[in-house]
């Protein structure tokens, strides 16, 4: 084995002030090889772990299994470290958001806008930057080389004034593996954050849901999904939009869920 180092970079939005901390590893290891070392340096439980490129890309069990050097030609040499175990916490922390790049890619909304919800006349203006700063993330995926991990779009339907959005979470690596979600805003958004409702059938491949938090539409039955850790780590502000929400509690919860949903997935058609 090569004795050659290489140096990748991790990192944590939970808990570190440092953006990203340098890890100098054999580019011939897995990064399997190293998870005891990154629980160890981040404090996380191995099994808590969930890995992501900064284009927003969960490593599944198999890209674990590749060489350091394989998947930084792939992915790049900077990895997102979710902890699972952060995910649907519900006992308070004083743990502070850890902003990331995509923090300076899809800026917050200026202080003229704070006050513009539903019920202001600039409703539908402030429609038209939420759909800009969405598309700019999306774009920001195409860039980085990753797939897109959602779609969203505002019912068209006046009546909900835009406070209902439709659209669907998927595994990149696996576009059969999808689901139908909702998104609800209320009368006080933006100074109440968003919600995000999937599709009923989601309860059979995963957890960290409110099983009695229920919307539906047409006959159909949506899950709220986890969200409360955004309040735990001061997430939300009313400075920010729809795009916000989705990079930091869908992406987060989602990327979180993807392994044990992929595995549920595939028992499910042997």
């Amino acid at each position: 084995m090569s004795t050659q180092l290489n140096t990748i970079y991790f990192v944590n939005k939970f808990g570190s002030e440092k953006k990203q901390v340098p890890f100098p590893v054999s580019p011939n290891l897995k990064l399997m090889d190293i998870i005891p070392e990154i629980s160890k340096k981040f404090g996380i439980l191995s099994q808590n772990i969930c890995l992501a490129n900064m284009g927003g890309q969960v490593l599944t069990s198999s890209d674990l299994m590749k060489p350091i050097k394989e998947l930084v030609d792939q992915f790049g040499n900077t990895f997102d470290i979710i902890d699972r175990g952060v995910v649907g916490d519900t006992k308070p922390t004083e743990i502070r958001w850890q902003r990331s790049i995509l923090d300076e890619v899809i800026e917050e909304f200026p202080s003229e806008w704070v006050y513009i919800g539903p019920k202001h006349p600039a409703w539908r203006d402030r429609i038209k930057l939420e759909i800009e700063k969405i598309l700019k993330y999306v774009e920001f995926l195409k860039i980085n080389h990753s797939r897109a991990w959602f779609k969203l779009f505002p019912e068209k339907d006046r009546r909900y004034n835009y406070l209902v959005w439709t659209g669907e979470i998927v595994v990149p690596e696996r576009p059969e593996i999808k689901f139908e979600i909702k998104l609800l805003l209320t009368s006080e958004y933006p100074k109440v954050s968003p919600r995000c409702f999937a599709e009923e059938k989601i309860v059979d491949y995963c957890g960290k849901l409110f099983l009695k938090n229920i919307w539906v539409q047409n006959g159909k039955k949506y899950i709220m999904i986890c969200h409360e850790h955004m309040a735990n780590t001061q997430a939300w502000n009313n400075h920010l939009g729809i795009a916000h929400f989705f990079i930091r509690q869908v992406w987060v919860w989602w990327a979180a869920q993807q392994n044990v949903i992929i595995k549920e997935f595939d028992k499910k058609r042997i």
